[in-house]
């Protein structure tokens, strides 16, 4: 199956596309030298970011002559491919292959990178990103230290007004030899972002990128887990991912959620034929049973949806796959709602299954219950056994003060990990690095944290989450119920906390 996958560059790499600086050519084959990474960069009408691409590259401070640089134009109709030619006449390591079609998929392009790729290790850069001036020499380093076949590190992604850290459980510590089952939702962050891999390891294992517009990464990087026998993670800034609204055509915004959800069902049917341990295709399955499919209806897509018969429909080709399974795959989801509203779809409940969806997404005045420590949602709309339904972790604030120029709050905690709290995030919402990490008393289900006035005028201007930290990555927030506005009898009824920290009530016309 993979053979076939990487089949298309092969038998394009014996034709007659241009390629400038070819890394196989008789001449590098003669006076290169070898190189320590292997960049491949997949292009399309991407004129307005390459060259911040491109530079970031060469000016690794890792050295551009250590680095072999291929960049493929999947036929653009801008100046995409003039600007990666001026590049290459500079620089005798930067390939540059033109394609004569387009592919409408990074898959082949990317494919053609590993087939002319010969240093020891290769990186995927997307033409609209950018890397970290040390990035490079971060992974190389890591690498070469434990002779892993992978690692990881931070993405951040980068909007117009915030920035944000993408897959944070994959670089929140540093780990070396380990394998990916040992990390929690390891194969949850499956874009080609901020990772180094060993590239005879891609080669003598034909792992490839198929053509697909969505859902290639996932398919290429599972066989990447299948296959390594150690990886490594770094805290260590790696990579920065576009999402300006400059970028508004990446392929990622522009794509149907329901045709990503499409190519997942073919996603887990390649999973299914692999002939691999039966933990790690548990794994690699429940992460798009879960996170990919179930989860999608757990969104304002779907609830405003005029058409939700076709996200239902996509759901039933998910289970119809695990109906041949060896185990039941219900029990691999981690959300607990998440499994509930597979076994009322299951039971052909489909009414409530919607209902649960918009509950989830429109009900503000979701009522809690604690029952022998542990949290509940108590569902109005369900009557039967489905009236209570687990949530992992539930935090809510008590009472707060200042004294001595320290801010003290406390909280009450409910949920499995209470004994894995590590610490109280307060965290910028737009920004990375202004933050601070608040450590955090548990005593039984109440907690206390406190912060000095002074740290927090050292940070940042700007609005911050205050969330605890448990599980070295997970996040809660600590909830505090500042409003509560009911409709009843043509008036608006509020329940609201006063500027003296009082509770007030408001009640107003509709009329």
């Amino acid at each position: 199956m993979n053979f076939l996958v990487r089949q298309k560059a092969r038998e394009l790499l014996k034709s007659n596309i241009p390629i400038k600086n070819n890394p196989v050519g008789l001449r590098n084959k003669l006076l290169g030298k070898g190189k320590k990474v292997t960049v491949v960069t997949a292009a399309y009408n991407a004129e307005k970011f390459i060259r911040k691409t491109i530079e970031s590259v060469i000016n690794q401070t890792m050295g551009i002559d250590q680095i072999e640089y291929i960049i493929i134009d999947d036929c653009s109709t801008d100046g995409t491919n003039k600007i990666i030619q001026e590049y290459t006449a500079k620089y005798k390591n930067i390939c540059s292959v033109t394609l004569l079609q387009n592919n409408g998929s990074p898959g082949t392009p990317r494919n053609i990178g590993i087939e002319l790729g010969t240093s020891k290790y290769i990186t995927f850069l997307d033409a609209d990103d950018w890397l970290a001036h040390d990035g490079l020499e971060s992974l190389y380093n890591i690498l070469e230290e434990t002779g892993d076949d992978y690692v990881v590190g931070k993405t951040v992604k980068v909007e117009s007004e915030s920035e944000c850290v993408i897959g944070e459980f994959a670089s929140i510590k540093e780990r070396r030899s380990i394998t990916p089952l040992d990390v929690p939702h390891f194969f949850y962050h499956m874009g080609p972002t901020a990772r180094m891999m060993n590239l005879n390891m891609v080669k003598e294992n034909e792992i490839g990128f198929p053509d697909m517009k969505f859902g290639e990464d996932k398919w290429f990087f599972s066989d990447v887990f299948f296959k390594a026998r150690a990886v490594s993670t770094t805290k260590k800034l790696i990579y920065y991912v576009n999402r300006t609204s400059e970028n508004s055509s990446s392929l990622t915004r522009v794509t149907n959620m329901l045709d990503k959800r499409k190519a997942d069902i073919d996603i887990i049917r390649y999973i299914q034929s692999k002939d691999i341990a039966i933990e790690l295709k548990r794994v690699a399955l429940n992460r798009i049973y879960e996170y990919d499919i179930v989860k999608t209806f757990d969104s304002q897509t779907f609830v405003k949806s005029k058409n939700k018969e076709d996200f239902i429909e996509i759901l039933g080709e998910a289970v119809e796959t695990a109906k041949d399974l060896s185990y039941d795959f219900k029990n691999e989801f981690k959300v607990p709602i998440y499994k509930l509203a597979l076994e009322l779809f299951m039971k052909d409940r489909i009414d409530d299954f919607i209902k649960l969806f918009e509950w989830l997404k429109r009900d503000s005045n979701k009522k809690y219950h604690i029952k022998d420590g542990l949290p509940y949602y108590e569902l109005p709309f369900l009557e039967d056994e489905y009236r209570f339904v687990r949530i992992p972790m539930l935090a809510r604030a008590l009472d707060s003060y200042t004294l001595d120029n320290v801010y003290h709050q406390s909280f009450e905690i409910y949920g499995d990990d209470i004994d894995n709290i590590d610490s109280v995030l307060i965290r910028d919402r737009t920004r990375i690095d202004n933050e601070i990490n608040c450590g955090v008393q548990i005593e039984g289900n109440r907690g206390h944290f406190t912060v000095s006035l002074d740290e927090i005028d050292n940070m940042e201007k700007s609005l911050f989450t205050v969330f605890i930290r448990y599980n070295d990555y997970q996040l809660v927030n600590i909830k505090r119920i500042l409003k509560n506005k009911m409709t009843y009898n043509k008036k608006n009824v509020e329940f609201y906390t006063t500027v003296a920290n009082n509770l007030g009530l408001a009640i107003k016309s509709l009329e």
